[in-house]
């Protein structure tokens, strides 16, 4: 329905009617955020200062409402709007709709106003946020570049919001810097074209190209892969390398290997002669030149080419030459023993020419190194290091000849090692295996093997090279020998040092039982290889470790009766963890309880039932008596051992008589000595009194916290009440006892801002209720409707402003009262408690002014101190309310502004005055009015004054003291449109009132 048709019939009809104007203005909030993914859920609330008879949700532009609601009861009974919202009508100032936000809601502002209230709320923008889907590749067919040629390709992105960023990829390798992008706009969301541009190379060959979209974190698409083909030229090399050295009549061959082309197929090879490039030698990957003579020496280039190109020509350069040939002996293997003299000699076969001729003796693992020049070679006193092959060779003006070898090989005794390393470390009762490795020896062959332990050198263990000890054992610890020999000798031996390794065990001690209060020490013996680390627990606490140690304790200075339990002693090592022994601690003390005073509510039709759990060692006797150390016959009672020293006596008891009630004494002794618990049966009754804890007031609502007491023996149930002028105006629903002694709490809605409240809590039970004592506390200022107060004013004009305040108030006047005597009205706040008078159902309240000297060196500063009055006298009022700060200051004079005359009695000066409050923000500036409120306590202390961006706003308060009686009214200044005018009519007071030292 379009409310909009019918808004002027509706105003006439209130006004016909005599009813007021809803007035004040209305909020929206979205929950959880206006900035959502699509297709989330949120909450539009639109609260009201008052009720809008209809509440109607907007989107800008349009005229009609999505969604238009009407309250009765707490639930929505009129409802226009789409089927899928959820609709809540809390109150008939709270309207609420959840909506499932789509695309098309990106971008949408929505308002909310009520049918009888023309102002609109607050604007709220939605920003829907759509993840990138898909982002495609083009071209889509294979890509093929030649190399160092530029590849150009373009990825286009689905339609999202916010716009996507892409970045481009050659496998693994980011190349989106060779890329750039445009954003479109498409229906309110984005789309992204990003181009590459690239050289690719011939290392690029079958790498894939692919290109990754992402508006949202965590949310990435990628393309189709596409892998690239790059053609190039072949690249060559030729071998053998250069020089190529062959023999006089010999052949020669050389080769030319394509080591890189794409396509790698349908290649064709050139050779020539460097020194004659016009004659094609051969066509074909090898060259061979078979007989080759001397005249053959040069240079010889091969190219190969492909369908993209010609390789660059690779060079042989071929040698053809004469050496002399030699011969060495005597015959390989030439043996000598170590330490006797070996002598080569080196032949020459032939040569050409065969004058001229010199040597070189070498060994070929250090050919730099030449050893001898000339044909024999002698080396006496050898050594095994010298065993090797020799070489000799020849050299003419030609060349060298080919190398003459011997292999000299010098005989010696072996050397041996052991394994493993020492220290060999091996788990007792397995098998240690120790084995004897010849390093060296010549010759490497027959060899005899001994193996004995240091600490016993006689006894031989064993002949071979291996040795294994089955099942060992700790004792078998220490270093054992082997020994190798060859028909040359003996080696020296080789040593192992075997470690045998066992697991930890924890001795085992007797329960130690000790006295309350005195010292003890829980001490274990650890028997382990290598060493443990320890860890002592109480229950998972770790109390202390130790680490590498076979002995440990803790140590308790005091003991106590709660250490009568098994503490844990954890010990480690390389060979097992958490080997795990219980340490039983037993103390001997006298029996305890948390409790000794019980109070037990029953009755009649109730099982009296009763038990308490104590601590004790030895085991306690117990007896239950009347006070008068009587036994009640028909009480059952038991005791339940639950652990070493710790039991649960309990008695009950079928049938309750009055007989039963009373207190009784139970006795728990044991050999250390005893307590007394007492247990007082009382009949069934109202619960004791709660306590409250806390009242915590906001704005419109306060929270209340107390201390549940004795439910009077039944179960119990709690109200929290709030009253106002005698009033109840707010309570809880019925809370359940969740124990005695435990703090319970609620919130109690519906309340005003600014108006102090008494709440008090009732418990009750079947038996009857109890209160707990009554508590104050003052609701929060609601700071928001009264800076849209000001700003509404100050917009529309002094002259509207002071009409509309007129026929505000007295609407007021004549439909609701306040409950301190006033109408209630937006623009009138309360200074502060009103002293009722019972002769009067209503009676106007007047704001009495003191003014006293402002705390400042600026004397042209007054400040107005606002309080209130009665049907008696102000005076009277101030002595009867609580003073706050700033509040009824006594026989203080005006202060008069340099300048200007002094006002009468009846009149305050016209100087700039402010309406004190309980925080006030001094001003250098003396011809300034503000009107005080609650900013100011965010300002820093040292400031002395408040201007917002926009200039100062502000409200004149002139009290004027007429004759007249009346109530006090608000109207706009003649001629002046930025601020109200507040007079306050003067009650009939006695002289002391009227005095300018109480204005």
């Amino acid at each position: 329905m379009n409310f909009g048709f019918y808004q002027p019939i509706f105003y006439g009809l209130l006004c016909l009617l005599g009813i007021a104007y809803p007035t004040g203005g209305s909020t929206l909030t979205v929950t959880p955020s206006n900035e959502v993914a699509v297709n989330q859920r949120v909450t539009l609330l639109c609260e009201f200062d008052s009720n809008p008879v209809v509440a109607q949700f907007n989107k800008v532009p349009q005229t009609n409402p999505f969604c238009q609601l009407a309250e009765k009861g707490g639930a929505c009974m009129t409802t226009d709007c789409s089927i899928g919202y959820n609709l809540s009508c809390p109150s008939n100032t709270r309207y609420s709709i959840q909506v499932t936000v789509t695309q098309s809601w990106n971008g949408e502002t929505v308002f909310c106003q009520g049918a009888a209230i023309n102002e609109p709320s607050n604007n709220i923008t939605f920003r829907v946020t759509v993840p990138v889907t898909s982002v495609d590749l083009l071209p889509d067919q294979p890509i093929s570049v030649i190399a160092e040629q530029l590849m150009n390709l373009t990825c286009t992105t689905s339609a999202c919001n916010p716009s996507a960023n892409i970045q481009w990829f050659m496998s693994s390798e980011n190349i989106t810097s060779h890329s750039s992008s445009k954003i479109t706009n498409d229906g309110g969301f984005f789309r992204t074209v990003s181009s590459l541009n690239f050289a690719v190379k011939k290392q690029d060959n079958q790498k894939q190209v692919f290109c990754r979209a992402s508006n949202i974190p965590g949310n990435n698409v990628t393309s189709r892969k596409q892998t690239l083909h790059v053609l190039y030229k072949p690249e060559v090399k030729s071998s053998p390398s250069s020089p190529y050295r062959v023999e006089e009549e010999h052949t020669a061959t050389l080769v030319c290997t394509v080591t890189a082309a794409n396509p790698n197929t349908g290649i064709t090879w050139r050779w020539i002669k460097t020194d004659s490039p016009s004659t094609v030698l051969h066509n074909g990957p090898s060259y061979n030149i078979s007989n080759i003579q001397r005249g053959r020496s040069g240079s010889y280039n091969c190219t190969a080419t492909n369908t993209v190109g010609t390789s660059e020509a690779a060079t042989i350069y071929v040698d053809v030459l004469y050496q002399p040939e030699v011969k060495s002996s005597p015959s390989s293997p030439y043996r000598v023993e170590e330490e006797h003299t070996a002598t080569l000699v080196c032949t020459v076969t032939a040569a050409n020419p065969n004058t001229g001729i010199t040597w070189i003796w070498i060994k070929t693992d250090s050919p730099s190194t030449v050893l001898h020049t000339g044909p024999s070679y002698t080396i006496s006193n050898i050594q095994r290091g010298r065993s090797g092959s020799y070489i000799c060779t020849a050299t003419n003006t030609v060349g060298t000849s080919e190398p003459a070898m011997t292999v000299i090989d010098v005989l010696y005794k072996p050397e041996v090692k052991s394994s493993p390393s020492s220290p060999y470390r091996v788990e007792e009762e397995h098998t240690a295996t120790l084995v004897c490795t010849v390093t060296a020896a010549n010759p490497n062959t027959g060899f005899t093997w001994i193996w004995i332990k240091t600490d016993s050198p006689s006894i031989v263990l064993h002949n071979g090279p291996s040795y294994n000890i089955s099942n060992i054992q700790r004792g078998r610890s220490g270093s054992y020998n082997c020994t190798a020999t060859n028909t040359v000798g003996t080696s020296e031996p080789a040593t192992t040092v075997i470690d045998v390794l066992y697991k930890p065990k924890i001795g085992e001690n007797a329960v130690a039982i000790v006295n309350e209060s005195e010292r003890v020490v829980l001490t274990r013996n650890i028997s382990s290889n290598p060493l443990s680390n320890v860890y002592w627990y109480d229950g998972e606490e770790l109390l202390k470790n130790e680490t590498s140690v076979n002995t440990t304790y803790i140590l308790l200075k005091e003991a106590k009766c709660t250490d009568t339990k098994n503490f844990t002693l954890v010990a480690s090592n390389a060979k097992q963890w958490n080997a795990t022994s219980l340490v039983e601690l037993i103390v001997n003390c006298k029996p305890r309880s948390d409790d000794d005073n019980f109070t037990l509510g029953v009755s009649d039709d109730t099982l009296l039932a009763f038990s308490t759990t104590v601590i004790a060692y030895p085991k306690p006797s117990y007896a239950i008596l009347f006070e008068n150390r009587t036994n009640n016959p028909g009480i059952v009672d038991s005791l339940t051992e639950n652990g070493v020293n710790n039991f649960t006596v309990r008695f009950n008891k079928s049938t309750v008589g009055q007989s039963d009630y009373g207190t009784y004494r139970l006795y728990i002794n044991n050999t250390f000595g005893g307590t007394t618990i007492y247990v007082n049966v009382i009949p069934q009754r109202s619960p004791d009194s709660p306590q409250i804890e806390e009242i915590k007031c906001n704005v419109r609502s306060a929270k209340v916290f107390w201390k549940s007491p004795f439910n009077g023996g039944d179960s119990q149930t709690f109200q929290a009440l709030a009253i106002n002028n005698q009033q109840e105006v707010s309570q809880s629903e019925n809370i359940t006892d969740s124990g005695e002694n435990l703090i319970h709490g609620t919130q109690l809605g519906n309340l005003q801002p600014s108006t102090q409240y008494v709440f008090y809590v009732r418990a009750q039970n079947r038996h009857g209720n109890t209160s707990s004592e009554k508590r104050e506390c003052t609701t929060l200022k609601d700071l928001q409707d009264g800076m849209a107060l000001l700003i509404g004013g100050a917009s529309a004009g002094g002259i509207i402003l002071a009409v509309i305040v007129i026929v505000v108030l007295l609407l007021i006047r004549r439909y609701k009262k306040h409950e301190d005597g006033m109408k209630e009205n937006i623009l009138y706040v309360s200074a502060g408690p009103h002293l009722e008078d019972t002769k009067k159902s209503e009676l106007p309240i007047y704001a009495a002014v003191t003014k006293s000297k402002p705390e400042s060196n600026d004397e042209s500063n007054v400040y107005a101190d606002v309080k209130k009055g009665n049907k008696k006298n102000s005076a009277t009022a101030c002595k009867d309310a609580k003073p706050k700060k700033g509040l009824c200051k006594k026989d203080v004079k005006p202060k008069q502004k340099t300048g200007k005359k002094p006002k009468n009695k009846q009149e305050v000066a016209e100087t700039d005055v402010y309406e004190n409050s309980e925080n006030i923000a001094m001003t250098s500036n003396a011809d300034n009015l503000y009107s005080n409120s609650e900013h100011d306590a965010r300002m820093n202390l040292d400031q002395r004054g408040y201007k917002n961006n926009e200039g100062l706003l502000y409200i004149e308060v002139q009290f004027d003291a007429k004759k007249e009686k009346g109530n006090q009214i608000i109207h706009g200044e003649e001629e002046k449109t930025d601020y109200a005018t507040v007079e306050f009519p003067n009650p009939t007071v006695s002289k002391e009132t009227d005095s300018p030292g109480n204005m």
